[in-house]
């Protein structure tokens, strides 16, 4: 999944963004509750301030997971762009903010592979803004991953690296031991290396740490693993 459905923890400037959606959010990202996220999605617009603006940029890309799930193309490229504007809006209001560039940065990733020349569109700036979370806070764990999620789905000759995708998901578990999200996307990078052993490992590690997510299950029966 390029990015929606990759993804994702919740370091925001000041505030810990991983303690806010400990409503049903996360559990219903987890199992696949569209619904669920489109009401709470609803929920947090009303709420135009910064916080609100994050919190809609966030339920949007784990929206956009719940949807690669059942290959909701459409719905993926809405949610989306929906929290592109809201991320936007977030960076505006606190440029400062790591969490808000590191969120538009995963956005606009997940749009590349939905729109007309997606890379070339929206491709640079998503590396640009990621980084901008980077230089604002070297350790945001997202931020890493998202990161590696670039070097992953680049090209080499555009700058792709899958030793520095991996460098930036190691890094990532360093920062943050409970992310599963650093552990799916290692296990896409063995997957695609042809290190099935590797990749399975991973899975299992990220079924361990979240055993209720559902994008987990689905990796597992793409790449392989314990059913």
């Amino acid at each position: 999944m390029r990015g929606c459905g990759w993804m994702v923890g919740l370091l925001a400037a000041g505030i810990l963004l991983a303690d806010v959606p400990a409503d049903g959010a996360r559990a219903a990202r987890d199992s696949g509750d569209s619904a669920t996220l489109r009401q709470e999605i609803v929920r947090a617009r009303q709420n135009g301030g910064f916080d609100g603006q994050l919190r809609t940029a966030l339920l949007n890309l784990w929206l956009c997971e719940t949807l690669y799930a059942v290959q909701d193309t459409k719905g993926i490229r809405l949610a989306a762009e929906a929290g592109v504007a809201a991320a936007e809006q977030a960076v505006k209001l606190r440029p400062d903010s790591s969490e808000a560039h590191r969120l538009l940065g995963d956005l606009l990733g997940q749009l590349i592979p939905h729109v007309f020349a997606g890379g070339m569109r929206y491709g640079p700036r998503s590396t640009r803004e990621i980084e901008k979370a980077l230089q604002l806070d070297a350790r945001n764990a997202e931020a890493h991953i998202a990161r590696a999620t670039s070097y992953f789905f680049t090209p080499s000759a555009f700058g792709g690296s899958k030793e520095k995708a991996m460098e930036h998901l190691r890094h990532a578990i360093e920062l943050d031991p409970r992310s599963d999200t650093a552990h799916l996307w290692l296990a896409q990078v063995y997957a695609d290396l042809k290190q099935r052993d590797r990749a399975a490992a991973e899975l299992e590690e990220a079924r361990r740490l979240n055993p209720n997510r559902g994008y987990t299950r689905y990796l597992i029966s793409q790449i392989g693993g314990r059913p």
